[in-house]
């Protein structure tokens, strides 16, 4: 490539950068949705209720479908904005990256025109899991494959469809499912990581196979056995190791790219030994199933109890009472019994298979036709592949794959059954029933074992139908007579052919929502206000909450809910005291309901304050006196319902109320002939109906004469004297004037009393000019006094009045000096204003 002039580079540097920026312009006015294609952004469908006003206008309208982002959006203060509609009152609503999907579904699902509002999430194609010896391949140990967990077609008719199962769930590690066998191989790779400390029942030290009796190790040492070890005329046995292959199928490590795959998938298995050389007793077995659900702690407590218990094992009679006992004991605690029929080619369920509660388990072929070595009668619940072979000679065709050992006695090298070192028999259809049964507890803990069979047998396929002219027979009652390969009726193999998937999709549709409530507080006091919050509720599954309804059961008269009581969060105001119970109801997206209750306590709060001003503390009989209880004050939330105003008085009636006495103010009027004490008290009541109150006392003084002076002046010279005359004064009706004490209470220096001072009247001679003030007490024949008082003033004495009286010359001089002072001032006058004149001022 030829490189341009240097001189060009500078022109096509900027062409570049002018086409980066136009092509930036061209982006940026894109749709934004468009560049983020749902990968940024909350996504929610939300439907809307079919008589909520906006599907009213809608319709209306004539709209095909809801576009109602923008009236969400306003409601709920979101960025929101329209997606594709889904149906008639459904639709897509995409919100910004601010929330998530899950948090935008609450947000919608409060709104009252939204049915439910549900993330809209990404599903993915489904992938069988990655262990090699699940599909079929002629590399495999197994040709078929682990043809039994697969979905059912015409060839493998009774396939269990376990992969349709694990589309819902793989399993919860928190369900426990005992294998009740030979015990386990602990380190085999395809249970190792799937076990729970188990135990070892078997108490016989001679059949143990390990060397001594009951202990912890629930390992499989192996049951072989020698000829006539089991009886005479019994053949020698290489081990087993059933209960290794009983538990992969139960719930072998699954996608671990290792070996097969278990019904159960993710749960835990519980390895409960109670079989050794030539089986087990009853006593063993009964005792490891009571010990395997945790009923017992003998020998010692088991931490994991199992809720499903798996007995691939059994003997011909009928049921005893020490099973059924045990039995009856399980299901009651709530655990699942699922035992093989028996392998007694078509006679009667063996035991304990055959007992009430268990869920028995029939062998069929992969054509759906029972299995020749099959056991069968009215006691099988359902049936599940036994595994057969198909040809006479040759390599097995449709065994179960199990995991296994090579060892014949002690164990060796650790592997899985194939075509020639196949498993068969309904010791191997049991544990795909107790998978399928850990599966629907997982999405469903709350079924009980009655629910699980239900439902394991409603959602059981139909068996195929006997051909016409076909040389298999129909399945009869079972007799002493075999019955080899037959077609199945509901009344000798059970309600039909399991079907894990379909069972699996009814327990989570049965599957109730979990409603939590939490309180801000559990003990308030009245008058509060209360949140409650259902955050804590669960829905099944990829379910979510889509409905809440909050109520009061009990204490409705002592709180109210303040705001919506359909969204996820209540406020509810407590208006007395007591107690409250709240109910919440949640249903899921599948319309499933679950309640919670929640009480609460209600306090008393504070009593009402009270507080009383009265227009005074002391009056004179006669004197009404007002009272003002309008500051008393309820706790907050309440308010004063009533006032009560009552009066105790000493004498008795000196004081009565004048008003009514039920308001916030009151007035009491007083006896004018009677003296004492009176007290108030204002008692109220607030809307909680608690009451608060407080007093006050009033003195009563008696009501005294009334005290008047008249003086003969007001103004006199000094020298001269001034009479005081009580003559005005009066006593009260009904009493006399019976003491005059008459007093100078200032001015004493100039004034002073001369003669009595006890009498109707005074005299006041007085010395020098200033002001003085006498005081008159008067007292009446009831002992009540009154005061009065008044200020006289005093004048000096006239100087020419003196010098008249003492001679003219002395008067003359005194005149002329006053004459030539005033003549002075008069001369210094004029010389001011002369002096002013001549200087021209």
């Amino acid at each position: 490539m030829r490189l341009p002039p240097p001189r060009l580079c500078l022109p096509l540097l900027l062409v570049l950068i002018a086409a980066i920026a136009l092509l930036a312009l061209v982006l940026a006015a894109l749709p934004a949705h468009a560049a983020s294609a749902g990968a940024d952004g909350a996504r929610v469908i939300v439907k809307f209720k079919a008589l909520g006003p906006l599907m009213r206008e809608a319709r209306a309208r004539g709209d095909r479908g809801p576009q109602q982002a923008a009236t969400l959006a306003g409601r709920q203060g979101l960025t929101l904005r329209d997606g594709r509609m889904i149906d008639a009152r459904s639709q897509v609503v995409w919100g910004d990256s601010t929330l998530t999907s899950a948090a935008l579904a609450a947000r919608l699902a409060q709104d009252v025109d939204v049915e439910y509002a549900v993330p809209d999430e990404r599903r993915y194609p489904l992938a069988l899991p990655n262990d090699p010896l699940l599909p079929a391949s002629s590399s495999a140990a197994l040709a078929a494959g682990q043809w039994t967990l697969q979905a059912p077609d015409s060839t493998l008719v009774s396939a269990i469809n376990a992969v349709g199962a694990w589309a819902l769930t793989t399993g919860s590690a928190s369900i426990v499912v005992a294998d009740v066998d030979t015990g386990v191989l602990l380190t085999h790779p395809d249970l190792s990581a799937k076990l729970v400390a188990g135990y070892d029942f078997v108490s016989s030290t001679t059949t143990a196979g390990d060397g001594g009796g009951r202990d912890s190790d629930a390992t499989d040492p192996g049951d072989w056995t020698t000829a006539n070890q089991c009886g005479s005329g019994q053949a020698a046995t290489s081990s087993s190791w059933h209960g290794t292959k009983t538990s992969s199928i139960i719930g072998a490590h699954t996608n671990n790219g290792v070996g097969m795959a278990g019904v159960g998938h993710d749960v835990k298995i519980l390895p409960v030994r109670v079989l050794g050389k030539c089986g087990g007793s009853d006593s063993d077995i009964i005792a490891g199933m009571l010990w395997a659900a945790g009923l017992t702690s003998v020998p010692t407590a088991n931490p994991n109890p199992a809720k499903v218990i798996n007995l691939s094992l059994g003997g011909s009679g009928s049921c005893g009472a020490a099973y059924q006992d045990a039995i009856n004991q399980l299901v009651a605690a709530g655990v699942t019994v699922v035992a093989a029929a028996g392998n007694e080619e078509g006679l009667a369920v063996s035991v304990p298979a055959n007992c009430t509660g268990v869920v028995a388990v029939a062998g069929v072929r992969h054509s759906g036709t029972k299995v020749g070595f099959s056991s069968l009668g009215p006691e099988v619940a359902l049936a599940a592949p036994g595994g057969n072979c198909i040809n006479s000679s040759g390599a097995c065709l449709y065994p179960i794959l199990t995991a296994t050992n090579s060892g014949t006695t002690t164990a060796g090298t650790h592997g899985y059954s194939n075509s020639s070192n196949y498993s068969v028999g309904t010791s191997f259809a049991a544990p795909m029933v107790s998978g399928a049964a850990a599966l629907m507890l997982s999405v469903n803990p709350s079924l009980k074992p009655a629910q699980i069979k239900s439902l394991l047998q409603s959602t059981a396929r139909s068996f195929p139908t006997q051909p016409a002219g076909s040389s298999v027979p129909a399945c009869r009652a079972p007799t002493s007579t075999v019955q080899d390969e037959c077609y199945c009726t509901t009344s000798t193999c059970g309600a039909g052919l399991l079907d894990v998937g379909a069972a699996v999709t009814a327990a989570a549709s049965a599957a109730a929502p979990t409603a939590s409530i939490t309180a801000s507080a559990s003990t308030v006091t009245a008058g509060s206000t209360v949140t409650l919050d259902a955050a804590g509720s669960t829905a099944p599954g990829t379910r979510g909450i889509t409905g809440w309804a909050w109520r009061i059961t009990a204490g409705s008269g002592l709180a109210s809910f303040s705001g919506a009581t359909n969204a996820a969060t209540a406020s509810l105001v407590s208006t007395g005291i007591g107690s409250v119970t709240v109910q919440l109801t949640v249903t899921d997206s599948a319309g499933q309901q679950a309640a919670a209750t929640r009480t609460l306590t209600l306090t008393a709060p504070a009593a009402p304050t009270v507080g009383i001003v009265a227009s005074a503390s002391a009056v004179a009989a006669g004197t009404p006196v007002s009272f003002d209880g309008s500051s008393a004050k309820a706790a907050t939330g309440f308010s004063i319902a009533s006032y009560q105003w009552s009066v105790s008085a000493t004498p008795t009636g000196l004081a009565t109320f004048t008003t009514a006495t039920n308001a916030a103010t009151a007035s009491v009027g007083t006896l004018g002939s009677s003296s004492g004490s009176f007290t108030v008290t204002l008692t109220v009541i607030d809307t909680l109906g608690q009451t608060g109150s407080a007093s006050t006392t009033v003195t009563v003084t008696p009501l005294g004469p009334t005290a008047s002076i008249n003086a003969s002046a007001t103004t006199v010279t000094a020298g001269n004297s001034v009479t005081l005359d009580s003559a005005g004064s009066s006593a009260p009706a009904g009493r006399t004037l019976t003491g005059y004490a008459w007093s100078i209470t200032s001015g004493s220096a100039i004034a002073a009393f001369s003669g009595s001072t006890t009498g109707t009247t005074a005299t006041v001679a007085t010395s020098a000019a200033g002001t003085f003030t006498v005081q008159l007490t008067l007292t009446d024949s009831a002992g009540a006094q009154s005061v009065k008082t008044q200020t006289l003033t005093v004048s000096a004495a006239s100087t020419a009045t003196s010098g008249a009286s003492s001679g003219s010359g002395g008067g003359g001089g005194g005149g002329m000096s006053a004459w030539w002072l005033l003549g002075l001032l008069n001369a210094a006058l004029m010389l001011g204003h002369c002096t002013r004149r001549l200087s021209g001022t």
